[in-house]
C-alpha cells in the first residue's frame, strides 16, 4: 500500500482556505434552498468536514506556537476569528439538514433568497455560446461583472468550487452568485434565459424581513472580516450596529410568523422560515463573535492580516474624497460591476446607513462605501474614490 505523504499548511494558509470555505458554504446553503437540491447541501457538509479538519490543525499549531504570554494573546484572537467561522459552517450544515432530510420549505424561503440583494443562479451553458470552451481564468467574471461561480455540475459530477483552468462546456450547469445585473449578463453569455422567479400572494412583511435579514447578515460577516484585514474599530462597530439592527429584524419576524400562522393552511411549513431564521442569527453572532476581537483591542498575529487580504474575495471601506470622479454619479450610471469587478453593499452617509442602494442612488462626497469584489476590481475602485475628477 503506497503511503500518503502529509504536507503541512502554514497558519496563513489553513486561515485563508478557512475563510474561503465558509463563505463558499454559505453560498451553497442559500442554493440548496432555493433550487432544493439534495446534492448541493450534500456538498455543503463536505466542506463542513473540510472546515472541522482545518480547525483540528489551527488548534494544534496554536498549542505549539504559544511560547509566552504575548504571543499566546495573539493566538487567542486567532483561535476565536477561526471559531467563528466554524460557527458559521455549523449554521450552514443546519441549513443544508433541512434539504436532507426531507423538510417541507415554505415557499417564501425561496422567493426571499431570489429577492436578496445578492442573486444566486443556476445556469446552463448552450452550444455555441460565449462560455462554451472557455477557461474561467480567461473570462474574468469576477473582475468583468462581478460574478463568482461557485461550483459547476457536469453530468453527475460536482466541481465545488471549480478550478481557474477548468472550461465551461455545453450541458454544465453553473451556480453562479453576484448582483442582478451581473447575473443577467451570464445568462446572456451562457445562452441561458432569464428566469424571473414566481411570488405568490400574500406574506409580504415575512418575505421582506427575510430578504433582508439575508443580505444584513451576508454584510455583517463581510464588515467584520474586513475590519480584522484593516484592523478597523470603526468598522466593527458598525458591525455591531447592524447586529442591533439583525436582532430587531429578528423579533419583528417572529411576530410576523405568528400572525401569519392564523392564516396558514400548513402550520408545519412556517417552521422552516424560523429554522432558516435561526441559522441567520448563528451567522451574524459569529460576525459579532470576529468584531468582539478588534474592539477588545487584541492584537493579532500578523499571519491572520495577511490571510484574510489573500482569500479570493476582498471586502473593503472606501471613503469618497470630495473631488472623486465618483461623486454625485448613480450607482447604475457608474455600472461599477461591469467596470471594476466590484460592487456596492451598503453606504454610510453621516450618520445614516443604506442597505443595498439601488441603481438610482447617487455617491456623495464623504460617503463611506462598504465594497466586495475580486482583489484587482476593489483595488480600482478604491483608487478611483481617491482621486481627482478630470
Amino acid at each position: 500500500m503506497k503511503r500518503v505523504e502529509y504536507k503541512p499548511k502554514s497558519v496563513r494558509e489553513l486561515l485563508t482556505e478557512m475563510k474561503d470555505v465558509s463563505d463558499l458554504m454559505v453560498d451553497l446553503a442559500y442554493a440548496s434552498l432555493l433550487f432544493k437540491s439534495d446534492e448541493i447541501a450534500e456538498r455543503v457538509h463536505e466542506l463542513e468536514t473540510r472546515m472541522d479538519d482545518l480547525m483540528y490543525r489551527i488548534r494544534i499549531i496554536a498549542a505549539v506556537a504559544a511560547r509566552n504570554v504575548k504571543e499566546a494573546q495573539k493566538i487567542t484572537g486567532i483561535l476565536q476569528v477561526a471559531g467563528a467561522a466554524e460557527a458559521m459552517s455549523n449554521a450552514t450544515g443546519d441549513i443544508a439538514d433541512l434539504i436532507l432530510r426531507g423538510i417541507d420549505i415554505h415557499p417564501v424561503v425561496r422567493e426571499a433568497i431570489a429577492k436578496a440583494d445578492e442573486r444566486l443562479a443556476k445556469i446552463e451553458v448552450a452550444r455555441g455560446s460565449m462560455l462554451s470552451g472557455q477557461k474561467l481564468l480567461e473570462l474574468k467574471l469576477p473582475s468583468n461583472i462581478g460574478v463568482w461561480i461557485i461550483a459547476i455540475k457536469r453530468g453527475r459530477s460536482w466541481s465545488v468550487p471549480p478550478t481557474s483552468d477548468m472550461k465551461a462546456l455545453p450541458g454544465d450547469i453553473l451556480i453562479a452568485r453576484g448582483p442582478r445585473d451581473g447575473i443577467e449578463c451570464l445568462c446572456k453569455m451562457a445562452g441561458a434565459q432569464k428566469t424571473t422567479p414566481l411570488i405568490e400572494d400574500g406574506l409580504a412583511a415575512l418575505r421582506g424581513a427575510l430578504s433582508e435579514m439575508r443580505d444584513l447578515s451576508s454584510v455583517m460577516v463581510d464588515m467584520a472580516y474586513s475590519s480584522i484585514l484593516l484592523g478597523s474599530r470603526e468598522v466593527a462597530e458598525w458591525v455591531r450596529e447592524l447586529e442591533e439592527e439583525f436582532d430587531e429584524l429578528n423579533y419583528k419576524l417572529w411576530l410576523t410568523a405568528l400572525r401569519a400562522a392564523k392564516q396558514e393552511r400548513d402550520v408545519k411549513r412556517l417552521n422552516s422560515v424560523l429554522q432558516v431564521v435561526k441559522c441567520m442569527e448563528k451567522i451574524s453572532d459569529a460576525a459579532d463573535s470576529i468584531v468582539d476581537v478588534v474592539l477588545r483591542g487584541v492584537e493579532l498575529h500578523p499571519v491572520f492580516a495577511r490571510a484574510i487580504a489573500e482569500a479570493d474575495e476582498r471586502i473593503v471601506k472606501v471613503d469618497v474624497s470630495q473631488h472623486s470622479p465618483l461623486v454625485n454619479k448613480t450607482l447604475g450610471k457608474l455600472n461599477l460591476w461591469a467596470t471594476m469587478g466590484a460592487y456596492v453593499l451598503m453606504i454610510k452617509r453621516g450618520k445614516r446607513y443604506i442597505f443595498d442602494p439601488g441603481m438610482k442612488v447617487r455617491v456623495m462626497a464623504g460617503d463611506s462605501l462598504v465594497v466586495r469584489g475580486s482583489y484587482f476590481g476593489v483595488e480600482k475602485l478604491m483608487k478611483a474614490a481617491r482621486a481627482k475628477s478630470s
